[in-house]
């Protein structure tokens, strides 16, 4: 089994972007222009060949998807992906509402073009919060009925919503119901802070799959991984 370290480049000037990716590409599974980046970067194409010429496969973030849905334009957002070679879409429904048929209607229609990545969970820790763990459970069945490759469980940038409560409290319970159903494979825990990263490494093994990574913390979630920092060193070199 081979883990997945999820990359957010958040407005990264590329010379930096470009010493980070080309020094640890063989730590880098995937790489998200964050947000709506890929719009407003004036280095965006810079990027996207450097990443293309290093075989490292990368994706627009959801809220770009919700930017294009809100303004009821999905087929101008489908040209973007298209035109941009785009093989991994983000779908998320974070900050926009969208009707559950709707969503998985999305879901199914893109999959057949793109492998598309499921947010599942809301940027509001509010709205997160009032989901019980069979509603988690249920958002990602349907959203892997309907053809996604991969399910986001919703951390933010900042580790501070989603699966993390308003208090600040990892929600366990429910992860670990997650877990219990659906393969860890088909999940991507947001992971941007060490609480998160150490927490899912623990709980569910070094290869679990980690998003909304940054360039610079690249290798001490490899160190994690490998039990070469304090809070896994004693976990088990099985897991």
């Amino acid at each position: 089994m081979k883990s997945l370290n999820h990359i957010l480049d958040a407005s990264t000037p590329y010379s930096l972007f470009k010493s980070y990716v080309e020094s640890y590409s063989s730590f880098i599974g995937i790489v998200k222009f964050g947000w709506g980046s890929s719009l407003v970067d004036p280095e965006f194409d810079l990027k996207k060949d450097l990443l293309d010429s290093l075989n490292i496969p990368c994706i627009p973030g959801g809220t770009l998807f919700e930017y294009f849905y809100h303004r009821n334009d999905i087929d101008t957002y489908i040209n973007f992906v298209r035109q941009n070679r785009f093989q991994w879409i983000e779908l998320s429904r974070g900050t926009v509402s969208i009707p559950d048929n709707e969503y998985h209607d999305l879901v199914n229609r893109l999959s057949h073009e793109f492998n598309v990545m499921s947010e599942i969970g809301f940027k509001s820790a509010d709205r997160s919060d009032l989901m019980t763990d069979s509603d988690w459970l249920v958002a990602c069945q349907q959203s892997l009925a309907a053809g996604a490759k991969l399910l986001v469980l919703e951390a933010r940038e900042s580790g501070s919503a989603g699966v993390v409560d308003k208090n600040g409290d990892i929600k366990s319970s429910m992860l670990n119901h997650l877990a219990s159903v659906i393969s860890i494979e088909s999940i991507l825990f947001e992971a941007p802070v060490k609480q998160l990263q150490v927490h899912f490494i623990k709980e569910f093994g070094s290869f679990v799959n980690l998003g909304n990574i940054s360039l610079q913390n690249i290798l001490p979630v490899i160190a994690l991984r490998q039990n070469l920092r304090s809070e896994t060193l004693i976990l088990s070199s099985s897991t």
